[in-house]
């Protein structure tokens, strides 16, 4: 393996390794609303695009943009399918989901579809349909049992985090432009967090968390593909992901306030 390989097997680690770790740290301490902002912002995808520009070219990471806004929509609907008021246990719900997910990815892989305003205007439609079908499942708050910072706890959740993040990531750099967009927008800080969150605080909690991702997954995520499509070409990856973090500043500010009191 390639010292640079290993460099971005280790960025892609870290990455994932601080968010799964703070999400998961502050739900016990803080609750769903302030853990699902954190968890909401864009942290895979982005360190996936990047990766995408580096490893292969700007042009493959500005490709790679165009089918992710209809992978998002996929990865969206993944906590939808997660949080249906049915009667399974966790683990029996988290496959089903990632299941759907997996059969539904792999069909937009297939498509090689590169038509970067339609994949927008249908994933933000799409987007917004799964939101309100969320919304009326009817999900209550639930405040969690605080069991305060613990230094050995956050570091083994982070690392199991940051596994999941780094074998998705290095997929995403690898599989090429299209189907490492597929991969850059896959679910794995919110398996990662749902997982280990459900061991702290129970299933219920975690159906409660998804409210929060999803709010601050539609208002961010989406604006920072749209902003990193277009800065990509022009000032390239690294800029462009820069620059696109600061492009969305104003509405992850909304994330929060919309979230913060949960």
């Amino acid at each position: 393996m390639s010292e640079v390989l290993l460099l971005r097997l280790l960025i892609a680690f870290v990455s994932g390794w601080l968010v799964v770790a703070a999400v998961t740290t502050v739900a016990d301490i803080y609750g769903a609303g302030r853990a699902g902002f954190l968890g909401g912002l864009p942290s895979t995808g982005p360190v996936g695009l990047l990766l995408i520009g580096w490893s292969q070219s700007q042009a493959a990471a500005v490709q790679a943009t165009s089918i992710f806004p209809l992978a998002f929509c996929v990865t969206f609907a993944f906590l939808l399918f997660y949080s249906l008021p049915v009667h399974r246990t966790f683990g029996p719900r988290i496959t089903i989901a990632l299941l759907l997910w997996l059969v539904l990815s792999i069909l937009v892989a297939s498509s090689q579809f590169d038509d970067f305003f339609i994949s927008i205007t249908v994933s933000i439609v799409l987007s917004l349909i799964i939101l309100v079908a969320h919304r009326r499942i009817g999900i209550g708050d639930l405040m969690p049992v605080k069991t305060g910072f613990n230094l050995g706890r956050t570091f083994w959740r982070g690392a199991l985090g940051g596994c999941v993040v780094g074998g998705v990531v290095i997929l995403s750099a690898l599989g090429g432009p299209l189907v490492g967009g597929v991969f850059a927008a896959a679910p794995a800080i919110w398996t990662s967090s749902l997982y280990v969150t459900y061991r702290a605080q129970g299933l219920e909690f975690t159906r409660s968390l998804t409210k929060s991702f999803m709010i601050v997954g539609i208002i961010t995520v989406l604006p920072y593909i749209a902003a990193a499509h277009y800065l990509f070409s022009a000032v390239g990856v690294w800029w462009g992901t820069l620059l696109a973090y600061v492009a969305i500043s104003p509405t992850a500010l909304l994330g929060w306030r919309l979230t913060r009191s949960r």
